[in-house]
C-alpha cells in the first residue's frame, strides 16, 4: 500500500466527531482531565467545524487534530496519529490543513500545548516554544520574572489566585523549566507552542 494513501478531511457532522475523538483517546488516553473532552468539541463543532480535522485511510480514521477558536487565536487541541501509521506524514498533513482552515477563518495565531515527546514535532511544523509558568499564588509576577535572566516575558496575568507568565524561548530550555520547578515547588510549567500565520 502507498504510504501516502490517506485523505485529510474535516468533520461534517457530530457522528463523525465521536469516531474521530475515539482515535485521540486511543492514542493519548482519557482526555477528561485536560478540558479537551468530547462534550467540549461537541459544543464547539457548530462554531468552527473546519478546525476538527482527521485523516482517513481505507475508510478508517488514523489520526486527528482537534482545534477550536479561543478568543484571538486557534487552540490546537489533541493531535494524534495511530501508532502503526506514524512516519507517513499524517501528522504534518493534518497540521498544514488546520493552518489553512485557520486562515480561512481569519485567524492568525495557533497555540498548542505539547507532551515532552511531541515537542520536536511542533518545532518541525514551525511553532515557537514558549515556557508557560503558573503559580497558585496571587501577586507573584515579579518573583517569577526575577528567576529568568535570559528571555523576554511575552505575557503575564493574574487570574483568581493564580499568577501566570509566558517566556519566549528560542528553543526548549529544560534547565530553566527545572529551575522554576525547584524554586517554586507548587508551580506548574509547560511548553506552549505558538505559530503566527498572518
Amino acid at each position: 500500500m502507498n504510504r501516502t494513501d490517506f485523505q485529510v478531511k474535516t468533520i461534517t457532522d457530530l457522528s463523525e466527531l465521536d469516531q474521530v475523538y475515539n482515535i485521540a483517546v486511543s492514542v493519548l488516553g482519557n482526555l477528561d482531565h485536560t478540558g479537551h473532552t468530547l462534550s467540549f468539541y461537541r459544543e464547539h463543532a457548530p462554531l468552527s467545524p473546519s478546525l476538527l480535522i482527521y485523516a482517513e485511510q481505507n475508510g478508517k480514521v488514523i489520526g486527528c487534530v482537534l482545534g477550536s477558536i479561543d478568543e484571538d487565536h486557534v487552540l490546537v487541541g489533541p493531535v494524534a496519529v495511530a501508532i502503526e501509521k506514524r512516519g507517513m506524514g499524517v501528522g504534518t498533513a493534518m497540521m498544514q490543513r488546520i493552518e489553512e482552515e485557520a486562515k480561512r477563518l481569519d485567524q492568525t495565531t495557533l497555540i498548542a500545548g505539547a507532551l515532552r515527546e511531541t515537542e520536536g514535532f511542533y518545532v518541525q511544523c514551525g511553532y515557537r516554544p514558549n515556557l508557560f509558568i503558573q503559580l497558585p499564588e496571587a501577586g507573584q509576577a515579579e518573583q517569577l520574572k526575577q528567576l529568568n535572566q535570559k528571555y523576554p516575558v511575552i505575557w503575564e496575568a493574574e487570574v483568581g489566585k493564580w499568577t501566570r507568565i509566558m517566556l519566549a524561548t528560542p528553543q526548549v530550555d529544560r534547565e530553566l523549566q527545572e529551575t522554576y520547578n525547584k524554586r517554586f515547588p507548587s508551580c506548574n510549567t509547560q511548553y506552549v507552542f505558538i505559530k503566527e500565520i498572518g
